[in-house]
Parts: structure tokens; C-alpha cells; sequence
């Protein structure tokens, strides 16, 4: 959270420096941008940074401060689902975790059929500038309380006649659509009793409060006996403040007081471990959408990362062999990653060798570091590095070792080749040659780590040493032969 603050800090001071009409339509950009579903990683940091700042009280340029609110009226209205948002697709609909994007078709769709004359009245009042913001509050808080009844007599005639159900189907935008409105629903339902709980835990839950304190086990028991209905809600948003979710799996065993896995499958505290395979899912998307869309060399690895952890805590926990149904899905993700990594690990040892070429010059007579081949290295190579400490997770065991060993003797050779190279050359071609140098160094520190980084760098400093003493040698011989007898005689 510290590194997040600090990033939207960061964004929100060079955001100062622009106007606040190029921020307003830099939100709808980004807005328009998270619809469509991009999977951009920072998309969604820039985003809340740019709307923090705009809701600051000196965000001004002389613009009526009715005009900036009326721009904010739909995420005011869904402000309530924030906790429970996604940016991924995921394959299994889990109950209680919203896709985001989902939101755009529920609101144009209470625009024009079903609150129309109200969304408009509020939008008015919103764009007023005598109207207070207060007064604004009030009306969304009054909108979203009216839609409740709307949106639930609509999945009340979709669940009694057929054609209503088709219709509903074709505005949300099939089947799905329809889920993600349910939860929609079904949280603005319980918005009275369901925020108050929420901001009685705190923002933030490590392992320990689910597997050993009884404080939430307490709150969370009493809240799904009386609401049953929301135990899915109530889970979803416990993982999106836990640090590990894997451990909301001992937080379903102590509720239902047993660990036996089959057992709590049946039990009503089952959506614990649901969402935490969801999650297992979301991640499992995530890295491939990084891995085909993102050219953040270090993204992939990371999703890996996370993904691994979640998979290993989740089996340290539960042993989901026991458990048909979750033991499955957890499987399904594996094949997944797995493959995705063995395609990674396919492509690992060429794009390394691509990135370890001396760059060539080019028709102006400057080179440049292909930082495309080097930006697929990095990626593979922490690939590599994932997969030798998580065999278990990746099942791509004798494809991971035949990686390993190419990789391992290219980055060997090749790196000393290069730094050995250096006093052989000179002028600019040098100055390509420690690039490639650079890179080499850089690759083998996230392969080896940084001591075996630290001895090349020393080797790549002697032999800069070594390239500079010839180059002064091959200076005094160049010079004529009194400049050479000054020059001994000054010695002299």
C-alpha cells in the first residue's frame, strides 16, 4: 500500500501541472480504456490517482464545479461495488466479484429503460452549480435506493417468463451479463448492513487473522447466519483485503469447524475457498494477458509470482484432492499456466542469444540497443528462474531443465566472450561492445544474482583497463619519432 501511495502521489503531481479539463478527459480515456477491458497493469492506478485529484477542492479552472460532478454521477452510483470490481474475465463466474466492465451496460441500460426520468433528474441537479454537493450525495444515495426495486422486479420477470429473460439476456449482454447484474443487485441490497460491517475490519488482513484471531472469525459467523444468502459477498470482499489469500481455505475450515475438505465443500462456508480459487483463476488470466498484450518485461514473472504463491499456500492449507469439484478447477488452472510458461521456456534461449548481440550501426553511424530483445529476455529469463523454484506449481519439470542448460552456457560463454573482446576493440564499435557487455551483466544478475553480477562487473572494469592501456600504447607509437625523443627526454 506504502509503494501504491507513493506511485499515485507521483502521478498526481505531474497531473497538477496539466489542466483539469486534460485530466477530466484523460479519466474518460481511461475509463473508456478499462471498459473495453485493457489490461494494462497501471491503467487502473492512473485512473484512481486522476480521480482523487479531481475531486480535490482546488481542482478549478474557472469550469462550474456542476459540470465535474455530473462527470462523476456513475461512479458515485456504483461506488459501493468498489471492493468488489475486477478487470479480468474470469471462466468460472464466481458470485460476489464483479467485471468491471460489466457496469457500463447496466448503467445505459437503467438510463434508457428503466430509470430513465430519475437518472436524468439527478444528472441535472449534479450539472446545477446552487445544487450542493451534499444535496448531490443525497440524490445518488436516493437513485441507487430506487434501483434496488427496478433491478430486482426486472430478474424477477426474467425468472418467470422466457422472453423477458432473452431480453435481459441481449441488454446485459447474454447469460453472464445477467450474473454480474445479480451481484450488482444483490449487493446495493445489503449496502445498509453490508458497508457498516465492512468498515468494522480493517483495510488490511494478514494470515493471522484468519487462521488463529477470533475477532472476524466472530463477525463473519454471526453475519453469514443471519444474511446466508451474502456469505459469497461477505467472501469476496475479505479477499480483497487479504494479504494472503490462500488463507481465507483455513478461515472456511474454522468456520465450518472441521478440515475435512469434502465437508466443507457442503457446508455454507464453501464461497471462501470458491473466491479463493477464483482468485487462482483471475491470476491465471492475468498472466496471460500480460504475457500476450504487455510489453512490461516484468509483469508476466510477477503474475507467476503471484500465482505460485496463492497455488502453494492453498495446498499447504487444504489437500483438494478430497474435494472433486475445487481440486479440478485448481487443475484446470495449472494446465493452463503451465502451458503458457511452456511456451515462455520454448522461446528463452533465442530470445536471450538475440539480446546478447553486439548492436549494429546503423546508416547515420550511431547504433542502438535493440531493447525489444532485451525487454523478451528479461521476461524469459525470470520465467526460467520461476519455474526452477516452483516445480510443483509448473508442470514443465524436463522442459525447465533443458532450458536451464542452454540458457546457463549461453549466458556463460557468451558473457565472457563479450567482456574478453573489449581491449580488441575501439572507438565506437567499443562503446557497442560494453552495451552488449551491459546487457549481458544485467541478464546473468537475474539468473545468478547479483554477487555473480558483481564479479563480472569487476572483469568488465578490467578489461576496460586493459582496453584503455592499449589504447594509450598505440597513441605513443603513432606519434613522430621527435615527438617521441621530447618526450623520452622529458621522462629523462
Amino acid at each position: 500500500m506504502t509503494e501504491i501511495s507513493a506511485l499515485t502521489d507521483k502521478i498526481q503531481s505531474y497531473l497538477l501541472g496539466l489542466s483539469p479539463r486534460a485530466v477530466e478527459t484523460l479519466v474518460r480515456k481511461l475509463e473508456k480504456a478499462r471498459a473495453s477491458g485493457s489490461a494494462d497493469p497501471h491503467l487502473e492506478i492512473i485512473l484512481q490517482a486522476s480521480i482523487g485529484l479531481m475531486r480535490r477542492p482546488d481542482f478549478d479552472d474557472g469550469k462550474p464545479n456542476g459540470l465535474l460532478r455530473k462527470a462523476q454521477i456513475q461512479r458515485m452510483f456504483f461506488a459501493p461495488l468498489e471492493e468488489f470490481l475486477i478487470n479480468e474475465a474470469l471462466p468460472n463466474k464466481q458470485e460476489g466479484r464483479v467485471y468491471r466492465p460489466a457496469l457500463e451496460k447496466v448503467w445505459e441500460w437503467l438510463g434508457r429503460d428503466v430509470l430513465p426520468g430519475d437518472i436524468k433528474q439527478v444528472l441535472l441537479a449534479a450539472e446545477n452549480d446552487k445544487v450542493s454537493d451534499e444535496r448531490v450525495d443525497a440524490l445518488v444515495q436516493a437513485l441507487r435506493t430506487r434501483s434496488v426495486d427496478a433491478i430486482g422486479s426486472a430478474l424477477d420477470r426474467s425468472k418467470m417468463s422466457e422472453k423477458e429473460h432473452r431480453r435481459l439476456a441481449v441488454e446485459m449482454g447474454g447469460d453472464r451479463g445477467i450474473s454480474e447484474l445479480k451481484d450488482v443487485y444483490k449487493i446495493f441490497e445489503a449496502e445498509k448492513w453490508l458497508l457498516p460491517l465492512l468498515r468494522t475490519v480493517p483495510e488490511t488482513l494478514n494470515p493471522n487473522r484468519f487462521k488463529s484471531d477470533n475477532d472476524i472469525l466472530k463477525v463473519v459467523d454471526q453475519c453469514t447466519t443471519r444474511y446466508p444468502d451474502h456469505v459469497p459477498v461477505v467472501a469476496a470482499a475479505l479477499l480483497e483485503r487479504a494479504d494472503k489469500p490462500a488463507a481465507l481455505c483455513t478461515f472456511a475450515s474454522r468456520l465450518a469447524r472441521t478440515d475435512d475438505p469434502k465437508a466443507i465443500s457442503e457446508s455454507r462456508f464453501a464461497p471462501f475457498v470458491d473466491v479463493v480459487l477464483s482468485e487462482a483463476e483471475r491470476l491465471n488470466v492475468l498472466a496471460l494477458d500480460h504475457r500476450n498484450h504487455n510489453p512490461d518485461p516484468v509483469a508476466f514473472s510477477q503474475a507467476l509470482s503471484e500465482y505460485h504463491d496463492l497455488v502453494r499456500g492453498v495446498e499447504l492449507d487444504m489437500d483438494l484432492s478430497q474435494a472433486g469439484k475445487w481440486h479440478k478447477r485448481m487443475a484446470e488452472t495449472k494446465r493452463v499456466i503451465s502451458e503458457a510458461v511452456a511456451r515462455e521456456l520454448g522461446n528463452a534461449h533465442s530470445a536471450v542469444r538475440r539480446a546478447l548481440q553486439v548492436p549494429k550501426f546503423g546508416a547515420d553511424g550511431t547504433f542502438k540497443v535493440d531493447q525489444t530483445a532485451v525487454d523478451e529476455a528479461v521476461r524469459a529469463l525470470r520465467v526460467v528462474v520461476m519455474v526452477k523454484n516452483a516445480p510443483d506449481t509448473f508442470a514443465v519439470n524436463d522442459l525447465g531443465k533443458r532450458t536451464r542448460q542452454a540458457v546457463e552456457q549461453t549466458l556463460e560463454i557468451v558473457t565472457r566472450a563479450l567482456i574478453n573482446d573489449v581491449p580488441s576493440t575501439g572507438g565506437q564499435q567499443r562503446d557497442a561492445h560494453l552495451a552488449a557487455v551491459d546487457v549481458a551483466i544485467m541478464l546473468s544478475e537475474i539468473y545468478y544474482g547479483a554477487d555473480y553480477a558483481a564479479q563480472l562487473r569487476r572483469s568488465r572494469q578490467t578489461a576496460v583497463n586493459k582496453a584503455k592501456e592499449a589504447d594509450a600504447k598505440a597513441a605513443r607509437k603513432a606519434r613522430p619519432p621527435e615527438a617521441r625523443l621530447v618526450a623520452s627526454a622529458l621522462r629523462g
